[in-house]
């Protein structure tokens, strides 16, 4: 039975890494050094980790809204989107040791922050 499992997880896993894709639409970035993307509530959310901007974009790219995340000596790194909120990592320079998650609602309101060191 574990043998049979395994077969057919892998036959339905390799079909899914040779599907074909096609690209749909591309777009400017808002921003010359994104380092992290999200998308939710219609919307596609980046960050920049020179500016320290966030944005968020329409599926044209047209800028809706942007916010600077004031973090002290922090770099963003990446980004998310869940439960209506934007979820961005920050971290010290040049390994992002000290790293920290900020939270902002979809407005760009900032509603905290978490430790990501373990």
């Amino acid at each position: 039975m574990k043998f049979a499992v395994t077969f057919i997880f892998l036959f339905l896993f390799s079909g899914i890494a040779f599907a074909e894709y096609s690209i749909v639409s591309t777009i400017d970035a808002p921003d010359t050094n994104i380092s992290g993307l999200g998308y939710g509530n219609g919307s596609l959310w980046a960050i920049d980790m020179v500016t320290e901007y966030a944005y968020e974009l329409d599926l044209s790219g047209a800028v809706l809204n942007s916010w600077y995340c004031e973090n002290g000596t922090k770099v963003p790194s990446g980004l998310t989107f869940a439960n209506n909120t934007v979820y961005i990592s920050m971290g010290n320079t040049p390994n992002l040791t000290i790293s920290y998650c900020y939270r902002y609602n979809d407005s760009g309101d900032y509603q905290g922050q978490f430790s990501l060191d373990c």
